[in-house]
């Protein structure tokens, strides 16, 4: 971890942590301790801090090597070896976000031999970068991974063959710890993880399907039972779910296409792009070279311009909203269609760190990243009648489902549900490297 440690310090020596807490969602408090060496910095965010601070190509895919590999090399002393056979369980009491105990023990069961084809092949790679960035990110479906630890009583081992887990509400899927596999929550209890596929990078979900980039970087599509995972082709820099369709952003960022809905086809609706987001009101893509926003209109190469760049932006069941490049103020977009003279933007909420949409509405972190906060629309709040209201510690990922929002918090030991009716946090399960929430509209 040292090595890890002194190459963050080199990347970032010339900036504070005060400074590299106004750029990026992470407080003060963890800057200090990943440039210490006391926490790994999570890979996504080591991947932004190489693409943000070296501008040179051919250097800085070096440095993206180099940085993989620490990070792989830290994540593995972290969690130590060998992984053991069978799920041990956390008697971690409930708790809010950002407060709780480490669990007990940690591990995960490893890769089933002999895959059956279709399955997702067993290995590690660099994750990529999730999709919250500083210059126009948005988080939709949050990056998915976790692996069950959880629960009072005896230790389990997750269930790893029949049909996939029943939903009851939410569709949470995540992947555990050191990518070594993709396991569905079934909506009881911390116990309740089913191992559907093994090794993954990255996972995305929506009313198409739950998708996910393997370690051979060939995104596949989940077939409805552990196991099987058809390939559906290449995962590129980046996937968007809006519908029933899938969307994808090739690796070299100079064109966006739509999958045909079987095999590897995929046909070609754009040109270059910064990053591609999805959800009900559709999809969106940002210009890599000012950061401007359009919004796909269902033809190849037909966009509408929407709006110019934003430190974040978020998709709910019915709106974008975008978070201005100083981070004081929330914007809500109106489409086109409204009369005049309505502006195509209007004021929605005070200032922001990051923000996070969808069924269940618009959620941000406060500019220090360590708090989450729901928008209230209602009489007594802010300008236009909404403002943010605090519903406990932020945590390294949030994903939002019907009426139910999902942090990994902090140290990625936990993953708790915040209920949007009962205003109350439960575990549900961890430890885990990344998660994905897919809602109903």
């Amino acid at each position: 971890m040292n090595a890890l440690a002194e190459f963050l310090l080199t990347l970032t020596g010339r900036m504070t942590v005060r400074e590299l807490a106004g750029r990026y969602p992470v407080g003060k408090t963890l800057w200090g301790e990943y440039r210490s060496g006391r926490k790994v910095i999570p890979l996504e965010l080591l991947t932004q801090l190489v693409e943000d601070h070296i501008s040179d190509d051919r250097v800085r895919q070096v440095q993206l090597e180099t940085a993989g590999r620490l990070h792989a090399a830290a994540l593995d002393g972290a969690l130590g070896t060998p992984a053991p056979t069978t799920i041990p369980v956390s008697r971690t009491p409930q708790s809010p976000p950002g407060q709780v105990k480490p669990s007990e023990s940690s591990g995960v069961a490893p890769p089933t031999p002999g895959a059956e084809a279709g399955e997702m092949s067993v290995g590690r790679r660099r994750r990529a970068r999730p999709l919250l960035f500083v210059g126009g990110g948005v988080v939709l479906v949050v990056l998915a991974l976790l692996v069950p630890l959880a629960g009072r009583g005896p230790a389990s081992v997750p269930r790893t063959s029949g049909a996939a887990a029943p939903l009851t509400g939410d569709g949470v899927f995540a992947i555990g710890p050191g990518e070594r596999g993709v396991f569905q929550w079934d909506g009881t209890d911390a116990t309740g993880w089913t191992k559907i596929g093994e090794a993954a990078t990255r996972l995305w979900s929506g009313p198409a399907g739950l998708f996910a980039a393997g370690t051979d970087k060939r995104l596949r599509k989940y077939g409805g039972r552990p196991g099987l995972w058809p390939v559906i082709g290449e995962a590129g820099h980046d996937v968007a779910v809006s519908g029933s369709h899938v969307y994808r952003l090739d690796a070299d960022r100079k064109a966006v296409r739509v999958w045909d809905g079987q095999g590897t086809s995929w046909t070609r609706i754009g040109g270059p792009a910064a990053r591609v987001y999805g959800g009900r009101p559709g999809l969106f893509a940002t210009d890599p070279n000012d950061g401007r926003i359009f919004r796909y209109l269902g033809r190849p190469d037909h966009w509408e311009f929407v709006g110019t760049a934003g430190a974040s932006f978020a998709l709910t069941s019915r709106d974008l909203f975008g978070l201005n490049p100083e981070r004081t103020a929330v914007n809500r977009w109106l489409p086109s269609q409204q009369p005049e003279p309505v502006l195509p933007w209007v004021h929605a909420a005070g200032p922001a760190g990051a923000l996070y949409g969808g069924t269940a509405g618009l959620y941000s972190t406060d500019w220090s990243g360590e708090r989450l906060r729901i928008l209230l629309v209602g009489p007594g709040s802010e300008a236009g009648g909404q403002g943010w209201r605090d519903i406990g510690a932020a945590g390294a990922e949030t994903g939002v489902g019907r009426r139910e929002v999902y942090v990994l918090t902090a140290d990625r030991t936990q993953i708790v549900q915040w209920s949007r009716d009962a205003g109350t946090w439960r575990r549900i399960g961890g430890p885990a490297e990344t998660l994905t929430v897919a809602a109903a509209y």
